[in-house]
């Protein structure tokens, strides 16, 4: 039988250990018992009223409790809080309302949702019986970081959050975590912009944003990135003619052309530089590729297209002149014939292929950027700024960013083929349910973006590339991107939206939240959900 006087041991040896991670404020509780499981993960707890006095205790805020028979530690949340007058207490009625202030000297009682335990020097699931008294303690920084299994390498994204407080923790997200891929979820004005632009100024691997509004474009230019714009026909003429404009449109008129080498042009700000390609598509160089990536041809067009159009290569607007009869020759079925006509039809009327452009050297076809600085440089941050293109429809915006992530994942590939080494490199889709939306057209469609979904994020993966998407209609997005995002971010959010991503019981949190305020969910940590504050690009 275990002696009252070992029992005291245990109890002290609980309170040395919490106070060696923190301060100790108060006990688990005596009164109520305390019970855990599978389904319900909180604790009561009891802090004396002159500590309560001198410390404050939020809804949110981290703390530990010492375990005395276990011997383990184990991080907790508070999830409410609970004061009672001492006749609430002592269940004595009050026969009049008057008032006794020594009334109000009751202990402050917590509820704690139980985080994570450190058994044997690793962080698991907590599993350990809670003992009453077990010493309840304020941790200090290190212990909430290690017991949250927060990494020190990655791209930082905001700080830890306890109540309405920020920490002085760090949130980053590791080069793990992009590889396996992130859905960022929130409405307007919520933050999600902010939290891609910070990821883009303090990410330390090549990445490139596909931007369709023009909210990166300036960024880029303030961190010295690179900004790739497909051009259309419609703008087509001269070079200096189109940066003039590009620079107007997107505020950047203090920057000056210093020096255009074909489809690259350098601009300079006093000591800032930026550079811009302007690009477009060359039929005989993605009449492979096209098919693929536009909602346009049926399954058997694309195959046919593909056939016809090596024989007979041209521009997009010679290709009926030269390569209808080839197709004739081929007694394709009469459906399969109009797919393909119309189809090109509609990659004419695009605009992006086969784009002429003049400079000081004569007219030329504009064409695409070079890949291999996009993913070489230390680090190369580049914007796809997607606003002329987008002129000409979405499908038109997204065929074109689609082509430019082929060429990126084509060239990465290879890398990985042919020397068996990853590339490190990231890809951000903002208004991600633009790009990868729930078909409402045929299985032909659905299949090929759903290839399209699988080469970036599963075969992606294992070459180094990861991906951000953002959205504030995930309801609208390819349930694929769902299933293959293992990290998710919910910031301020529709209830229907945190629905679909299975993170609704943040609604009445996150809907009141400032910007920046959201919750992480994700594999990495000790943790199931961090609930966090983006920092401010």
């Amino acid at each position: 039988m275990i002696e009252r006087e070992n029992i005291r041991e245990l109890v002290e040896e609980a309170k040395m250990k919490a106070g060696k991670e923190g301060e100790v404020v108060g006990l688990a509780s005596r009164d109520t018992p305390i019970s855990h499981g599978k389904e319900n993960k909180e604790i009561k707890a009891e802090v004396p009223f002159d500590v309560y006095l001198s410390k404050k205790f939020l809804i949110g805020s981290y703390l530990g409790i010492s375990l005395p028979v276990s011997k383990t530690l184990v991080l907790g949340r508070i999830t409410e809080v609970e004061r009672s007058d001492i006749l609430a207490v002592s269940k004595i009625p009050a026969l009049s309302p008057t008032e006794d202030t020594s009334g109000i000297t009751t202990p402050l009682s917590l509820t704690i949702e139980l985080l994570s335990e450190e058994v044997d020097g690793e962080v698991v699931p907590p599993s350990s019986p809670i003992d009453p008294q077990s010493p309840i303690f304020v941790p200090n920084i290190l212990f909430v970081k290690r017991m949250l299994g927060l990494p020190d390498d990655g791209i930082s994204i905001g700080k830890v959050i306890e109540g309405y407080k920020e920490m002085g923790i760090e949130v980053k997200l590791t080069g793990e975590i992009l590889r396996h891929h992130v859905l960022v979820v929130g409405t307007t004005g919520a933050g999600k912009t902010n939290l891609l632009k910070v990821i883009m100024k303090n990410a330390h691997i090549p990445l490139v944003v596909f931007d369709i509004q023009g909210d990166y474009v300036k960024p880029a230019a303030e961190i010295g990135g690179n900004i790739i714009v497909p051009v259309p026909r419609d703008y087509s003429g001269k070079i200096t003619n189109f940066i003039s404009t590009f620079l107007a449109r997107s505020n950047l008129s203090n920057y000056k052309i210093d020096k255009i080498d074909g489809n690259k042009v350098v601009l300079k700000n006093g000591e800032k530089e930026l550079t811009i390609y302007l690009v477009a598509f060359r039929l005989s160089k993605t009449y492979k590729l096209i098919p693929d990536v536009s909602p346009f041809f049926s399954a058997q067009g694309a195959s046919f297209f593909k056939i016809i159009t090596e024989s007979c290569e041209g521009t997009i607007d010679s290709w009926e002149d030269e390569c209808v009869e080839v197709m004739k020759g081929m007694r394709l079925h009469s459906s399969t014939q109009d797919n393909i006509i119309r189809s090109v039809t509609l990659l004419k009327n695009t605009g992006i292929l086969d784009v002429r452009i003049s400079n000081e050297k004569g007219n030329s076809y504009l064409d695409e950027p070079d890949y291999d600085e996009l993913i070489n440089d230390t680090p190369a941050k580049s914007v796809v700024d997607l606003r002329w293109v987008l002129e000409k429809g979405v499908s038109t915006a997204t065929m074109t960013a689609f082509i430019i992530a082929e060429r990126i994942f084509e060239l990465i590939d290879r890398k990985y083929k042919n020397q068996g080494k990853e590339t490190p490199f990231l890809m951000i889709f903002d208004e991600a349910h633009e790009y990868f939306p729930q078909s409402k057209r045929g299985d032909d469609e659905k299949e090929a973006l759903e290839r399209l979904i699988n080469k970036i994020m599963r075969l992606g993966r294992v070459r180094g590339i990861g991906t951000i998407l953002a959205t504030h209609r995930p309801t609208d997005l390819n349930d694929l991107i769902l299933t293959l995002a293992n990290t998710k971010i919910a910031l301020r959010a529709d209830e229907d939206a945190l629905e679909k991503i299975g993170m609704d019981e943040y609604a009445n949190v996150l809907q009141a939240s400032p910007a920046g305020y959201g919750v992480i969910r994700t594999f990495s940590l000790k943790v199931h959900d961090l609930i966090f504050r983006a920092l401010k690009f």
